[in-house]
């Protein structure tokens, strides 16, 4: 223990100086006192203190006091709370035997040692939990997390107790590297190949449109199952929609079957898929599995406009109809005898026409977004006078051959990862040639590449008003892509791509209702439900005064109420988990004279990861206790485990010294005794009657 401040040990003789100075010329400057010298001297003494003292304190000083700590070692004991430690054959010992062993365990280990108990399976818990109810295993998460809250602590091991079977998160030997103490590891599970049948994959698009067939593939797996018969059902409620016999052969067998389904019903369809269980088997959880399938009837109506025949128009109809999501039709501009709100697109191949019919004001004058493809048939001058956001100053005669050059800064839609690749090796497009202007506000997907020359003369290109979406492609002869996309890869899948994403940008109408909810109609079983929401008021600025209620309803018609939380503009609500099943909601909000309601629906679907592997991997958990200085042990053996632990020399307490400064400024008792010194003076002075 000592005293130190932030100046040299010199300023302390210089307190007491000024103390003593002040002191004698307050008591000594006149030589005459009329009491008894031993009260002068007293009240000097007692002047000199509290001055000294008060002078002092202005150094800031404080007391340093260095104390030796002992440090127990610490034993980290993780449980992993997973569903497939029951799917062994010792679930009864899991369940009754093993959670009293591992407390007494603990209790022996914490007569020594500090013990810190965790539990994972898909997320970290700071309990010891044998419940084994968790629908999922990240191991490698339980590594991050022990490096991160117990950092710089006198780890003594890491105890891991599990099956060593993981269906989240990365590779635990890997994620372990990081891990600087000794790993042991409990081995939990059966790493026998039970006589099983399980529901391996079910494999189908997540939405449909209403009238369409779907295929749904689906994988059985047949463990020990040698000349086991049995039958797999697909169901629709009660309904039986598909039912084929199934037999085995060897102890592992895999089939595949494919089920095609109508969707014939609007919004989310629940089917079932279900395997009869055969004699023996060790679990029958993993023979059924629910699938979900969005059913819509809002198909994008495309219409296209030719004046002439052109492969383009077949080629980008062809393109279209690769696709469930678009209905196109094909019209010459005389005879189109709809109205273009009907359409969320019209497509206009080369016109305005150079050829007759350039008058396109019943289209421009609607809202329906508008895509133009120009060619050698386009009347430039008609094309510019629609103020399209693109104007060509050309020789009406004159076109270049240009092939597309791909603007980094697009970000409108993402593209097929092999798109740059094929477009190097298509033919080029016939571009008018000319002086382009475009708007500043304009998106950019290609630029015109006329030789080796990369240009910033636009190719595709997109435009945005609070009436319409338009596109332009400023070239002819995209049919020659396409064709060139399957002499590279085999079929038309890149440059259908592109077209489909071009009309899927342009056809979709933007929402621009007051009120906006926004919520995923699918969520696991132990994901949280989240709902995000936007006002307007009528100038279609942002606002959140208001309060935003939302009531979710079950299949039993119990509702719960929530609020949203308000953020900087907008709201947000985490509901938490639900059980597995359907739910509607209907959220409100009333602002001004206004009242705006917005109803929806979401599933919870059923996470079934761990019981698609019951088998243990133990060899895991060896290979992890081996490479961090530690040993496996089998559950039934904690006693061998506790006593290894205790016969480990490295695992000791370790002793450091701790400094502390303690700021004598705010000391009370310092307070107290110049309070005293001076009112004892005071009390003197007055006492005396002379100063």
């Amino acid at each position: 223990m000592g005293i130190v401040t932030e100046y040299p040990l010199g300023f302390i003789f210089l307190c007491l100086l000024l103390g003593a100075i002040y002191a004698f010329f307050l008591y000594f400057r006149t030589g005459k006192n009329d009491i008894n010298k031993w009260l002068v001297w007293a009240m000097t003494g007692f002047r000199f203190l509290s001055v000294s003292l008060i002078s002092f304190l202005l150094l800031s000083p404080m007391i340093k006091k260095q104390t030796e700590v002992i440090q127990k070692p610490l034993i980290i004991l993780a449980q992993d709370n997973s569903l497939s430690i029951l799917l062994s054959k010792d679930s009864g010992f899991y369940r009754r035997e093993y959670p009293r062993a591992l407390l007494e365990f603990t209790s022996d280990l914490r007569k020594k040692f500090e013990v810190a108990e965790l539990s994972f399976g898909d997320r970290i818990s700071n309990e010891l939990q044998t419940a084994f109810t968790e629908k999922q295993t990240d191991i490698s998460a339980l590594f991050d997390e022990v490096n991160i809250r117990y950092a710089n602590r006198n780890i003594g091991a890491l105890i891991i107790a599990s099956d060593g079977i993981y269906n989240k998160g990365s590779n635990p030997f890997y994620a372990a590297e990081k891990i600087r103490f000794p790993v042991f590891t409990i081995a939990m599970g059966d790493t026998n190949l039970p006589r099983d049948l399980i529901l391996k994959k079910i494999t189908c698009n997540k939405s449909a449109f209403l009238g369409d067939n779907f295929p749904v593939e689906i994988l059985v797996e047949a463990d020990k199952c040698n000349n086991e018969k049995t039958v797999l059902q697909v169901k629709k409620g009660e309904e039986v929609l598909f039912t084929r016999p199934m037999q085995f052969s060897g102890d592992k067998d895999f089939r595949k079957t494919t089920v095609m389904l109508d969707a014939n019903a609007k919004g989310l369809l629940h089917y079932k898929v279900m395997i009869k269980p055969v004699t023996g088997e060790n679990s029958i959880l993993n023979n059924a599995q629910d699938f979900y399938v969005d059913v819509n009837d809002t198909r994008q109506k495309i219409a296209i406009l030719f004046q002439s025949p052109h492969p383009d128009v077949f080629a980008i109809k062809q393109a279209l109809e690769s696709s469930t999501r678009f209905e196109v039709e094909t019209f010459k501009p005389d005879a189109f005898d709809q109205q273009p709100s009907k359409y969320d697109l019209i497509i206009f191949d080369q016109l305005p026409s150079m050829l007759g019919y350039s008058n396109l004001s019943r289209f421009t004058n609607s809202t329906v977004s508008l895509l133009y493809i120009l060619g050698t048939e386009t009347n430039v001058d008609a094309f510019n006078a629609l103020k399209t956001g693109l104007v060509i100053t050309s020789n009406k005669t004159n076109f270049t051959e240009t092939f597309p050059s791909f603007n980094e800064d697009f970000t409108l839609f993402t593209l097929d990862k092999d798109l740059q690749d094929v477009l190097k090796n298509v033919p080029p497009l016939l571009s008018p040639l000319g002086a382009y202007q475009y708007s500043p506000v304009s998106d950019i997907l290609f630029n015109q590449k006329i030789g080796n020359v990369h240009t910033r003369i636009p190719l595709i290109l997109f435009f945005q008003s609070q009436q319409r979406k338009t596109g332009i492609i400023s070239g002819e002869n995209i049919w020659k892509w396409r064709l060139s996309d399957y002499l590279q890869k085999g079929d038309h899948k890149v440059i259908d791509d592109l077209i489909n994403k071009v009309v899927q940008y342009l056809s979709i109408k933007g929402d621009k209702s007051f009120f906006k909810v926004k919520v995923s109609n699918r969520f696991l079983e132990n994901e949280n439900v989240e709902f995000d929401a936007e006002v307007y008021n009528e100038s279609y600025e942002l606002i959140n005064k208001d309060d935003v209620n939302i009531t979710i309803t079950d299949e039993k018609n119990n509702s719960y109420p929530f609020v949203l939380g308000k953020t900087e503009k907008s709201y947000y609500l985490s509901a938490g988990t639900f059980p597995v099943g359907n739910y509607t909601y209907q959220a409100t909000v009333k602002t001004g004279k206004n009242t705006y309601t917005k109803k929806g629906e979401f599933i919870i679907t059923t996470l079934n990861l761990e019981l698609l592997n019951s088998v243990a991997d133990h060899n895991l958990l060896y290979r992890i206790a081996k490479a961090h200085d530690g040993e496996m042990f089998y559950a039934r053996d904690l006693q061998g485990l506790r006593k290894k632990i205790l016969e480990r020399e490295d695992i000791r307490p370790v002793s450091y010294a701790q400094k502390r400064f303690i700021d004598l400024s705010g000391n009370i008792w310092l307070f107290l005794l110049i309070l005293a010194l001076l009112s004892a003076e005071w009390f003197i002075r007055k006492r005396s009657g002379v100063y």
